[in-house]
């Protein structure tokens, strides 16, 4: 794990969602808070670059996942992510894969460049350039921010 990590002690507890302590080992303990790391990570990049995980975004109630309320939205939203699809299959695979890993599969940027074994710059770099041309072709398409 990168970067500070917790002190040794005799005995490490996590508080449970309900207030309750729970003793754990420093193994399990570490985890947590690498986790918790994780989200904090994946909350500021969401809020830098105004992207969200498909899972965040269905949490948020973004993408719905049961039926929508009006049949127009569902019609509309249906026919934005087809056009989604269409552009990303224009992408070249290296760069759908990495699309793949960074949004669906929540890999963070390190884990990715260890992963395409290149640099964390190099990775953050062909992200940017991929939402970039990503955005344009959709924006050609018509589609311009809030179908999603």
């Amino acid at each position: 794990m990168r970067g500070k990590r917790p002190k040794e002690r005799k005995c490490y507890v996590l508080r449970t969602g309900d207030g309750a302590v729970v003793e754990v080992t420093r193994e399990i303990y570490l985890e947590w808070y690498q986790s918790r790391r994780r989200e904090r990570y994946q909350r500021e990049k969401e809020r830098k670059y105004q992207v969200s995980s498909f899972d965040r975004l269905t949490e948020q109630g973004t993408i719905p996942l049961g039926a929508a309320d009006d049949v127009e939205d569902t019609v509309i939203r249906e026919i934005c992510v087809e056009k989604l699809h269409s552009v990303m299959e224009e992408l070249a695979e290296a760069d759908a894969y990495l699309l793949y890993l960074l949004f669906f599969e929540e890999v963070t940027v390190k884990e990715a460049a260890q992963i395409c074994g290149c640099s964390r710059k190099t990775i953050a770099n062909r992200r940017k350039r991929i939402l970039k041309e990503l955005n344009q072709k959709l924006k050609k398409m018509g589609i311009v921010g809030g179908c999603f």
